[in-house]
């Protein structure tokens, strides 16, 4: 009967997976989260080694900006949820919409807004151009 205790465990463990969100603080006073990691068995080993390899590195890299390892002052986890695939691929989707959101507002932008021109002829150089 234990066997199939064991068994039921292992099956239903297999259906879920362990989120563990990662908090990144910098000498600045900035602080940001990572993505988040997912693993099925052991979310930890998976985060200490990715941060591992950062530090060798000497670089954070956080979608289009790169981070030197000396300004991060900690990196920590602030919670690991145990969730279904589904929810968990759901979840993972959002987050990098918004994260792709982010990147491309600071990829476009300006120290100086730019004047819109009107339609219906203000830039005669375009016109020039053309003809």
């Amino acid at each position: 009967m234990a066997d199939r205790e064991e068994q039921s465990e292992e099956q239903s463990g297999s259906d879920t997976v362990l989120v563990a969100y990662v908090t990144v603080h910098l000498v600045s006073g900035e602080s940001f989260e990572l993505l988040p990691f997912e693993d099925a068995n052991d979310v930890k080993a998976k985060v200490s080694d990715l941060l591992a390899a950062w530090a060798k590195s000497g670089f954070l890299i956080r979608g289009n900006e790169i981070v030197p390892w000396h300004q991060v002052r900690r990196a920590e986890a602030t919670r690991v949820e145990e969730l279904s695939r589904d929810e968990s691929e759901l979840r993972r989707r959002e987050w990098e919409a918004r994260e792709l959101a982010r990147m491309q507002k600071s990829c476009w932008r300006t120290k100086k807004p730019r004047e819109k021109q009107e339609e219906g002829g203000g830039d005669d150089s375009q016109d020039q151009r053309a003809a």
